[in-house]
């Protein structure tokens, strides 16, 4: 599993094996084909789902309309499913969690797989409390 953490110029990746903790993987310029670029990184961490976060504060009608055009197009570039979860607060929850770990400062590539990372377990988390 793949979370992303879309932004204009930066998209931060996060990865789960074992479909319990998600870990910070990786960050990608947003520039050229990155559907390319992210169907190579499915295809080599054989990814089974791809979870977009989208922030509740996007969600009008232009800015929730970007989100389902990206998570359409890596769909059908990757043919796998891919989710949009709410991503509200990822990037503030990232950046506590680097200064718990003793950074004062973070790079912005951190703090952008860190979110990613967020959103991913906050998916893994909800679906773990789901009933079989």
């Amino acid at each position: 599993m793949i979370a992303i953490d879309y932004g204009g110029k930066r998209i931060g990746i996060a990865v789960s094996d074992s479909g319990i903790l998600a870990t910070p993987h990786s960050v990608i310029a947003n520039q050229g084909d990155v559907l390319d670029t992210l169907d190579r990184l499915g295809r080599e961490l054989d990814v089974d789902t791809w979870v977009v976060g989208v922030a509740r504060r996007t969600r009008t009608t232009a800015g929730e309309e970007k989100f389902r055009r990206f998570a359409e197009q890596l769909r059908q570039k990757t043919c796998k499913p891919v989710v949009l979860w709410d991503e509200t607060l990822s990037t503030v929850a990232a950046e506590e969690s680097l200064r718990q770990g003793g950074r004062k400062t973070a790079r912005t590539n951190d703090i952008d797989m860190y979110a990613a990372a967020v959103i991913l377990q906050s998916y893994l988390d909800d679906r773990a409390r789901r009933p079989s």
